[in-house]
């Protein structure tokens, strides 16, 4: 309660609880190996329990879509459980959906507009493959960081997943080595090291996000609350 004349005291917000580095890097290693084996082991079980109903089969489109969100969706659900914050959370889940409506959304549209009055150029084959490479690995970084960082420098480091992405496809393009290794159906094919290359751009930017949010802790007027 405060008297005539006089101003209430400013409320001033505690600063977001950090949580411990060791439980950061662990959980951020379930979410990434786990991921990595359902797509391999789970994604098939749930595609075929899916695509025994007529309703998906006899609609393309909705098959497509179904896929798509499964890839997504529990990437979408680990970021709602270890958000940071109610908004962060929420954030983070929806980015995260996006990105798979966003894929299935990029492939409809080169379906049904692009090549479907005559055959694929090679432009449009450069455009959608490089279009969905980057805007995945945009937006699943983007994801990851409304999630779990806060403020708005670290978003800076969400350019480091295309950048990475871009750079491992031109050595799948140009490098034998590599594309006999990483890329199906080659001889000398390893999913493991395939589902790495997949994630390598998630988990980079992700790193640089939380980076880039650590520095700016560090400056000098925020030594006391680091």
């Amino acid at each position: 309660m405060t008297t005539l004349g006089t101003t209430p005291p400013e409320v001033t917000r505690a600063p977001p609880r950090r949580q411990p580095v060791a439980l950061s890097i662990a959980v951020a290693l379930v979410v990434v190996v786990g991921w990595v084996c359902y797509r391999h082991w789970g994604l098939t079980h749930l595609e075929t329990w899916f695509f025994r109903s007529g309703f998906v089969t006899r609609r393309w489109w909705l098959a497509n879509l179904v896929i798509a969100l499964l890839l997504a969706v529990p990437y979408a659900l680990a970021l709602l459980v270890w958000g940071r914050g109610v908004k962060g959370r929420v954030a983070g889940f929806l980015v995260a959906t996006g990105a798979g409506i966003f894929w299935w959304g990029y492939d409809r549209i080169f379906n049904n507009y692009v090549w479907k009055s005559g055959p694929s150029s090679n432009t449009s084959i450069r455009v959608y493959e490089w279009g969905s490479l980057l805007g995945i690995a945009l937006l699943v970084t983007l994801a990851w960081g409304l999630a779990r960082r806060v403020g708005r420098a670290w978003l800076l480091g969400v350019l480091v997943g295309p950048l990475v992405a871009a750079v491992l496809r031109e050595l799948g393009l140009r490098w034998s080595w590599w594309h006999d290794r990483v890329v199906p159906p080659s001889p000398r094919y390893h999913w493991q090291l395939e589902a790495a290359v997949f994630v390598a751009p998630f988990v980079a930017g992700a790193l640089a996000c939380w980076a880039i949010e650590t520095l700016g802790r560090r400056t000098p007027d925020m030594a006391s609350s680091a």
